[in-house]
């Protein structure tokens, strides 16, 4: 219950910021969003539909570590980002901040899931059954 309230409130924070900046767009909040969901979400679910490897702890940490690159990056590693209107820039990378949020999430998923440990043999069992389902209805 208390994490939900604080996550509530760090997103409140967030959208408060995001709607003091006086030259932002519609297009900028919205390739904003779709780079916090791309990059906590999207490796995670490509590795868990393509890995056999991967656990709940990888996906835990990738998710954290998408959603943080892509504040920290759209904040200070871009001119003009959506939170404080440029005013944190440390240098200005011009590149949009999904590609190292996903890259960043996708390595953090492989090396934690790998420290942390194998998934129990019936979830193995059930990732094979599954893959071989799907292997005969294509």
């Amino acid at each position: 219950m208390w994490v939900s309230r604080a996550v509530v409130i760090v997103v409140a924070v967030i959208a408060a910021l995001m709607a003091l900046n006086k030259n932002g767009s519609i297009i900028d909040l919205v390739s904003y969003a779709w780079a916090g969901f791309g990059a906590a979400f999207g490796p995670v679910i490509i590795l868990s539909l393509f890995w056999r490897r991967s656990n709940g702890k990888g996906a835990l940490a990738a998710m954290l570590v998408g959603f943080i690159t892509i504040i920290f990056w759209n904040t200070c590693l871009v001119s003009g980002g959506i939170i404080g209107d440029g005013s944190f820039l440390i240098y200005d990378t011009g590149m949009y901040e999904l590609l190292p949020g996903f890259i960043l999430a996708f390595i953090t998923m492989i090396v934690v899931s790998l420290l942390t440990e194998e998934p129990t043999q019936e979830m193995y069992d059930e990732f094979d059954e599954v893959a071989e389902e799907t292997r005969n209805d294509i």
